[in-house]
């Protein structure tokens, strides 16, 4: 006999969805740099919504959602309904108010059974109409299964209005939330959730008009090409990820992607030139495990032995000042980074890694941290006092730690950095191998030229009333004044 599904709760008091909140807030805190959210339209505190959000990283989107959904409202996801049939695990969903969904049946009222009841006692209910997660430039079609659940929400509060005597006008608001990860499968980057609330769906051609929505706060590229070439020219005009406002990344992003779209090279020669010389930059870089910003150095001044080897001793030595605050949680916490290497190694899809360094690092987490708590109780003496501390120490550290790992992060990556330059002017100087500094005095020369040529293309395409051109000019006019490196300054006006 098969085993019936449990009904999921629908309240707000669900302790189980409480400590999967905490967990959330807590792996966001952990796992991303910084995080923004940006709601175009305030989102209601209360009565039902639906939230078709975009799926490109697993486990981690979920996660997201329930950490930042404003208000702190409670999302209501979909599961196969079998899953709830399995002992322990279906009482886990149902507590976790996850919305069995019977794909077998025919019957729409039983498809969408529980997920009626939910939004009829004012839950949000969060789907990923893509159906599963990816690792591409673009989005996946969307399904039609939320355009479904909103036709049967609508259909069935209006019967409820007719069998009433009700006039009043029947709706439901339909947010489309894009995630958005600068490098979604690295620790420490970050994160920018996009809510757009559409008041007044319509059910004719709804699954466009939410995969449209939700377009509009991520980025989307036709191909890998235009993605990299667009992030290049992000890179080289602006800097990285950290001095674009999270808040306008989105948009300059896709500025730069709508420029350099092939529909836009085609007959374009000079544009389709810069495209590939930017895609050239790109590998060259990738080659010599650089970045754009570790050979901006060398942009206006000789690339020298002498040079290179100041810098690493510049680098090291502004990191080994740092070491000894920093070398106690290093200590401690080495085997979680080093167990999110092995994750990243040898998970295949890309889409997976974050969820995996999450999972692997909880996992070892609890006995790390639990030796420790340990530990320092047995040192103390098993007191009280010693066990008041020890519950202290615990989220001191992680604090400790969290707010130490990213500035020095960035030290050990430009000590790394510093290093394979001199490396290869070292391999040159010597004899052994000159093909690497060839590689790094092409990649100067090209990154002068792809900023100089992307300068002219933007300003070109402005006086012709180019839409992305002009944002990006009065955006580098803006930027201007934080980092003169990295502008459309007077002389090119």
């Amino acid at each position: 006999m098969a085993r019936s599904v449990p009904k999921p709760n629908i309240g707000d008091n669900s302790g189980i969805y409480k400590a999967l909140q905490y967990l959330a807030r807590l792996a966001v805190w952990v796992y991303f740099r910084n995080v923004k959210v940006i709601c175009e339209k305030p989102v209601s505190q209360q009565g039902p919504l639906l939230v078709a959000a975009n799926h490109m990283n697993m486990v981690l989107d979920p996660v997201v959602l329930i950490a930042t959904f404003p208000h702190a409202r409670r999302c209501h996801f979909w599961a196969l309904a079998r899953f709830f049939r399995i002992p322990v695990a279906g009482q886990f969903l149902s507590g976790a108010g996850v919305l069995p969904v019977d794909t077998q049946t025919r019957s729409n009222a039983e498809l969408f059974e529980h997920t009626l009841d939910c939004l009829d006692k004012g839950g949000v209910i969060a789907v990923f109409p893509e159906g599963t997660s990816y690792t591409l430039p673009h989005h996946l079609p969307f399904k039609d299964g939320l355009s479904w659940a909103a036709y049967e929400y609508l259909l069935d509060q209006c019967n409820k209005a007719t069998t009433n005597g009700s006039t009043e006008e029947v709706g439901i608001s339909i947010i489309p939330a894009g995630i958005t990860y600068t490098t979604k499968n690295k620790w420490r980057t970050q994160d920018l959730k996009k809510f757009q609330a559409d008041p007044k769906p319509s059910v004719k051609d709804l699954t466009k008009r939410i995969a449209n929505g939700v377009e509009k706060g991520t980025i989307n590229s036709p191909d890998w090409d235009t993605l990299h070439a667009a992030a290049e020219a992000r890179f080289i005009m602006f800097g990285d990820t950290r001095s674009v406002k999270l808040e306008d990344y989105v948009q300059v992003s896709q500025s730069f992607i709508d420029i350099f779209h092939p529909s836009k090279t085609k007959d374009d020669p000079k544009r389709s030139e810069l495209k590939l010389r930017l895609l050239t930059f790109h590998k060259t870089l990738r080659q010599l495990r650089l970045t754009v910003w570790d050979i901006n150095m060398y942009e206006n001044h000789e690339i020298t032995l002498q040079r290179a080897i100041l810098r690493l001793a510049s680098t090291w030595t502004t990191l080994a000042v740092q070491i000894p605050l920093f070398l106690p949680s290093i200590i401690i916490n080495w085997p979680l980074y080093l167990l999110g290497q092995v994750a990243e190694h040898y998970e295949e899809h890309t889409e997976s890694v974050a969820q995996d360094k999450l999972i692997y690092s909880v996992i070892l987490a609890i006995p790390l941290y639990g030796t420790l708590f340990y530990q320092f109780w047995k040192y103390i003496g098993f007191t009280m006092i010693g066990l008041l501390g020890a519950i202290m120490l615990i989220p001191v550290l992680a604090w400790y730690h969290m707010a130490l790992v990213d500035k020095r992060y960035d030290m050990a990556k430009d000590v790394a950095a510093s290093w394979r330059i001199c490396a290869a002017l070292l391999s040159s100087v010597t004899g052994l191998d000159a093909q690497p500094r060839r590689e790094l005095e092409d990649a100067v020369e090209l990154r002068k030229w792809c900023l100089e040529h992307t300068k002219l293309l933007l300003l070109d395409l402005a006086k012709d009333g180019d839409s992305h051109a002009q944002y990006l000019v009065e955006y580098g006019k803006l930027a201007s004044s934080k980092n003169n490196d990295y502008i459309l300054n007077e002389k090119i006006k």
